[in-house]
């Protein structure tokens, strides 16, 4: 499962997306054909030809080009700066009673009741998820707020092997 962040009106909020899926997400899929074309095919010598690359994209795609999805205007036209400061340090986040922690290790994977092995994401290398009890084998597991998919005790079956959580869903109740 692949993630992004979407931004409408100031409300930032995540979209789940399924692995080789790309119309799911068409614009921006579409900016990093883009990007690729014009920085990477082929790349230049060194960073120093790389950053002048990604510079030039970065200026027509947002100053010069029009995009169709703005009614032909460039994304330096209709941008609004936000008014809400950047902030340095993440505030610290408390679980909720009764929620087990696990930890992420650094190749993404959680290890759960002592040999499984199930793969989240490297995004959260380092940090705990939570994972709530629902009855019958059945797990909720989330990152602070945000659910990320459910562990079913009965679709595990193989020890000692490394499984998506995505591989194991199971239907929402």
């Amino acid at each position: 499962m692949f993630t992004h962040f979407l931004s409408i009106e100031n409300i930032v909020g995540i979209v789940f997306s399924d692995p080789a899926h790309p119309e799911q997400n068409g614009r921006h899929e579409r900016m990093h054909r883009d990007l690729k074309a014009e920085c990477a095919m082929p790349p230049a010598h060194n960073l120093t030809g790389e950053q002048r690359s990604m510079n030039h994209f970065l200026n027509e795609h947002n100053n010069i080009r029009p995009h169709e999805a703005l009614e032909m205007k460039t994304p330096a036209k209709v941008h609004i700066r936000s008014r809400r400061p950047f902030i340095d340090k993440i505030e610290e986040y408390y679980y909720p009673d009764g929620i087990q922690l696990q930890y992420v290790i650094k190749n993404g994977a959680i290890r759960w009741k002592a040999y499984y092995w199930i793969y989240m994401t490297r995004a959260l290398a380092g940090k705990y998820v939570g994972i709530e009890e629902l009855g019958n084998g059945v797990w909720k597991v989330f990152y602070r707020n945000v659910f990320l998919g459910y562990i079913n005790d009965k679709l595990l079956k193989y020890r000692e092997k490394s499984i998506r959580l995505t591989d194991n869903i199971v239907s929402t109740m």
